[in-house]
């Protein structure tokens, strides 16, 4: 049976409280259909208000971001294709910028099969390499590597659930994944290739080496929130587009 968007929207809502407790500040809430997480990083699309189904109650997000919204962390909003004006109205009446567009994107086989490309190793990193994969995921995304210190913890990796993936070419840290299991599937996440390693298909072989043993683990699909960059990259490894969801940003701003 293929992976829908409630499926995964569901998934992640799991996804993110089973992570909360690894996050210094990390908080969530699920509220009639809707779900919150804060990380207590700045960064707007990980402290967020998504939705379980396309309708919930416009009191019960507007009580979940409010509860965000209270933290002083700048915040998104991410609705559900079907989702009622009343939610997007929502996001204008607080002053929110948008609507942008993410793709939900799942696949339920391997796809096509994708060796490394000479000179690339990719291994599975322990608890304690965590470090390793936040040097890479800083560079690949140009944000600060306390982030992904911050949200990849030794703790985190020490779960059976989670899976994270280092590559190395000519000596060099090059690319990186990570992909958690929950339920029957598993989300990818922080895909990222430093940029003097990009065009070389080496985001497209880690992510399918994520891919391939999260299925071989007993997933039944696997799927991610893709960037206009790395499209056309998940395309080819097979990944189709469920679901597009809008999303707004705060103007908040950090408080000092």
């Amino acid at each position: 049976m293929r992976v829908t968007g409630d499926d995964v929207a569901v998934a992640l809502a799991e996804m993110r409280e089973e992570l909360s407790p690894y996050l210094t500040g990390g908080r969530s809430w699920r509220k009639d259909g809707a779900f919150a997480v804060v990380t207590g990083l700045p960064v707007p699309i990980l402290n967020a208000v998504w939705l379980e189904r396309a309708n919930p109650s416009v009191a019960a997000v507007a009580a979940l971001l409010d509860e965000v919204s209270a933290t002083g962390l700048p915040y998104c909003l991410q609705l559900r294709p079907g989702s009622d004006d009343s939610l997007a109205a929502l996001a204008a009446s607080r002053d929110m910028t948008g609507p942008g567009e993410v793709p939900l994107m799942a696949v339920e086989d391997a796809g096509p099969a994708i060796s490394p490309p000479p000179g690339l190793s990719i291994r599975q990193l322990t608890p304690d390499q965590a470090p390793l994969h936040a040097q890479v995921a800083a560079a690949g995304f140009g944000i600060e590597a306390d982030v992904f210190l911050h949200m990849v913890s030794p703790g985190l990796l020490e779960l059976d659930t989670v899976r994270c993936y280092l590559g190395e070419a000519d000596g060099q840290l090059a690319t990186t994944a990570i992909s958690m299991t929950c339920g029957t599937s598993a989300g990818i996440f922080n895909v990222a290739t430093a940029p003097g390693f990009r065009g070389r298909g080496f985001g497209a072989a880690v992510s399918a080496r994520a891919v391939a043993d999260a299925l071989a683990l007993g997933a039944t699909s696997c799927w991610l929130q893709s960037s206009p960059q790395g499209y056309p990259l998940y395309r080819k490894l097979g990944f189709r587009t469920i679901e597009t969801w809008p999303y707004w940003i705060s103007r908040t701003l950090l408080r000092t």
